[in-house]
Order: structure tokens, then C-alpha cells, then sequence
């Protein structure tokens, strides 16, 4: 019985250990952060560690997820997602997920600040900011 308490326990500490808006590290080295998390003042990280920003992104809109400044501290990488099987023939329209890996290669302190912004406007209709210290 005591058993199942501490497992009850463990899993409702991890869920709502959740909601904290922090990012979750997958392995130690990867730090997660999903379209609505913000990040905390400054994210502390050491040199190869890894931050993963998942954003929202559909760009038959025009708007598209970019980094706003040229990185010096970074190894920048960006993959597209789309929302739909590899079977499935692409649909016009339909929406997917920009991902960022910024690998830490550097110590030092950088901003990391991504734009959700169309090419002609200058303007972003929604920003994403992260100060980050490396050591």
C-alpha cells in the first residue's frame, strides 16, 4: 500500500511539477520550452548543452518563425514539421511546428529572441526571448 502512496505521489508531483512554465531537460543536456513557455530571467547552461524551442508555425500565411539576431554563442539548427503523415498527400494550408536546437558552444551571455513575422513587415506578430548564461 505504501507503494502504491509513493507512486501516486511521485506522479502527482511530476505533473504538476509541469505547470511551472520551466523547461524540462530530457537527458541532462536538453533543455524544452513549447510555443506558450516563457523562459526564466536567465537560463543558466554549460558549453553542449541544448535549448529546443517548438513553435507553432503555418507558412502558407507568410508568417514564419526566424531568429531576429546572428548568434555568437550558438550552433543555430531549424527543422519544419508539417502536421500531416509522411502517406498523406501535402495539403495546401496546413500548418506545422518550427523547431530550433541552439547548441551552447560558447561561455558568455546572448540573447536568443525568435520573430513570428512576415518577410515584408517589420512588425512580429508574437516574439520569444531567452537570456542565456554559458559556463
Amino acid at each position: 500500500m505504501k507503494i502504491k502512496a509513493l507512486g501516486l505521489a511521485l506522479i502527482l508531483g511530476l505533473g504538476l511539477s509541469g505547470c511551472t512554465g520551466m523547461s524540462s531537460t530530457v537527458d541532462g543536456k536538453t533543455h524544452i520550452f513549447t510555443g506558450g513557455q516563457s523562459c526564466p530571467a536567465l537560463l543558466e547552461m554549460d558549453r553542449g548543452q541544448t535549448l529546443e524551442v517548438i513553435l507553432d508555425e503555418n507558412p502558407s500565411t507568410g508568417y514564419v518563425w526566424t531568429v531576429a539576431e546572428n548568434l555568437k554563442l550558438f550552433k543555430t539548427e531549424e527543422i519544419y514539421e508539417a502536421d500531416q503523415a509522411k502517406s498523406e498527400v501535402p495539403t495546401i494550408g496546413k500548418g506545422g511546428q518550427k523547431i530550433y536546437r541552439f547548441t551552447a558552444t560558447q561561455a558568455g551571455e546572448e540573447l536568443l529572441h525568435l520573430k513570428h513575422v512576415r518577410a515584408w513587415e517589420n512588425a512580429p506578430v508574437d516574439e520569444w526571448q531567452c537570456r542565456v548564461r554559458i559556463s
